[in-house]
């Protein structure tokens, strides 16, 4: 493995007026005086499915601002908390993240302007030659692009806000329009069209009343009152939810029998929660999967195999830090690469949004997840980590875990067909060592679907990304917890 040193740079995206009007609601015409408007705003992104034995595995960026251009005065910035408010791209082909909402003045908005500082993309290089100089064919590398920054046109600005008005937006980054490789080297432009676009709120398959869903947001539970819920994560972003009054807790592990908000214990409880975004920017639980009673080191991430048994190699997504203090932990960071040694380790299915669904029954999943022989690359896995050793400057990072959690691989695909409630899917990553064309179940009552309504919606030709357990020896090599309609 050989990853270059971070180079810090800034992309400035502008999302100038088209002439005319379309998407949200109330545009055109002149703005109204009187209260603000509330604009929620949501990301999501499209992944790069035409380079060639590449495989983006993370992309890694820190947004530092997002502002809004009226026709006339100055400009206003979203409140970003963090201020480099860290996503993973590669994350977003299945979900979205919330990036907050703000109290807009009503006008007639002509752009927005978006930054983004340290983007890290971590690839698997299997094209037969040398990328960007020091990613070798055969490994596992994190390559830093060079500075640059576009504009792009697009729907639905010009941008009108009504006094009073609720709504959302949401901004999509397309990694398969960004990212072209020339002479060996992996470069990343927004200036070709299509790069960077917006959306009007709600999304399609959205829950009534709400504009966009949140989805497995892993993090520790650090308050909670009576009607609210903040959950922190490592990187330290954090959500504050209205804790409905009967939660629904998914408990896979059995870690609470109660089932209830109980089990929500303050700087003990991690978890991965669902929300939703309402019309007015407020987040509301719909779900929290128990993960630990109490924080203890571990990571997930894309699992890659080494070919040594016993081994394989980790590129990092999440992290808990709640054990004994380890350095290596504290500074592991998205797209990190680890090498995982198992140590005679438990293996166990995290099967959230599954949790007790009568359409898949847990012995359906759990009993093919038991052992190393069904770990297979592009999992995601969750391990807990006995110790850790090692830098990301150096590229020795090591790590010994004693359990294995299998959790949610995000992969798009082209829907070769449907049947059932089954999609066949093609085109899929060459870093899934999957069978052709593979199946991936949704599951009534728990498949969450984004773009279009239901799976009977899909048709061949379509992109769809997917948030699904990966499984090795199933008839379905995926059960999708999420399915998303790339536009």
């Amino acid at each position: 493995m050989k990853w270059n040193a971070a180079v810090k740079f800034v992309l400035i995206v502008s999302i100038i007026a088209l002439a005319g009007c379309s998407g949200l609601p109330n545009g055109g015409g002149t703005p109204p005086s009187g209260q603000n408007a509330n604009l929620a705003v949501t990301m999501t992104s499209t992944p790069s499915v035409s380079l060639a034995n590449i495989s983006v595995i993370s992309a890694a960026v820190g947004i530092t601002g997002i502002t809004f251009t009226p026709s006339t005065g100055t400009a206003v910035a979203l409140t970003l908390t963090p201020t480099v408010y860290p996503v993973d791209l590669s994350r977003l082909q299945s979900d979205s993240a919330f990036l907050g909402s703000l109290s807009i003045p009503p006008d007639s908005y002509t752009s927005a302007t978006v930054t983004f500082s340290a983007p890290v993309f971590t690839v698997l290089n299997e094209t037969g030659a040398t990328l960007n100089g020091t990613c070798l064919t055969g490994t596992i590398c994190q390559i830093i692009l060079p500075a640059g920054s576009a504009q792009v046109v697009t729907a639905p600005f010009p941008l009108t806000l009504s006094s009073g008005q609720n709504t959302g937006l949401s901004l999509n980054v397309d990694l398969d329009n960004a990212l072209t490789v020339t002479n060996n080297t992996l470069a990343l432009s927004f200036i070709t069209a299509g790069a960077f676009t917006a959306a009007a709120l709600p999304r399609t398959g959205a829950p009534s009343g709400s504009l966009d869903l949140i989805e497995d947001f892993v993090g520790t539970v650090t308050a909670k009152g009576s009607t609210s819920l903040t959950v922190l994560a490592a990187n330290g972003t954090s959500l504050v939810l209205t804790l409905p009054a009967s939660p629904v807790i998914e408990d896979p592990q059995g870690l609470c029998p109660a089932q209830d908000a109980t089990c929500l214990v303050v700087n003990q409880t991690v978890v991965s929660v669902d929300a939703t975004v309402g019309t007015t920017g407020t987040l509301t639980l719909t779900s929290a999967d128990l993960l630990d009673a109490a924080p203890s080191n571990e990571v997930e991430g894309t699992l890659l195999a080494n070919g040594t048994p016993g081994q394989f190699f980790l590129v990092v997504a999440n992290k808990v830090v709640g054990g004994t203090a380890n350095a290596t932990l504290s500074a592991a960071a998205t797209g990190d690469v680890f090498l995982v040694t198992l140590n005679n380790p438990l293996f166990i299915v995290d099967t959230d949004e599954f949790f007790n669904n009568a359409s898949l029954p847990s012995s359906t999943v759990t009993t093919l997840f038991t052992g190393e022989a069904d770990l297979v690359d592009g999992q995601d896995v969750m391990v807990h980590l006995t110790a850790a050793t090692g830098t990301a400057a150096n590229g020795d990072q090591a790590l010994t875990a004693d359990v294995v959690r299998l959790r949610f691989t995000r992969t798009t695909g082209t829907v070769q067909s449907v049947s059932g409630s089954a999609i066949s899917l093609g085109n899929l990553p060459p870093f899934l060592p999957v069978i052709t064309n593979p199946l991936a179940q949704t599951i009534s009552g728990a498949t969450n679907f984004d773009g279009v309504t239901d799976v009977n919606s899909l048709t061949a030709a379509n992109t769809v990304s997917i948030r699904a357990l990966l499984l090795n020896n199933s008839a379905f090599s995926f059960y999708a917890a999420k399915v998303r309609l790339q536009p």
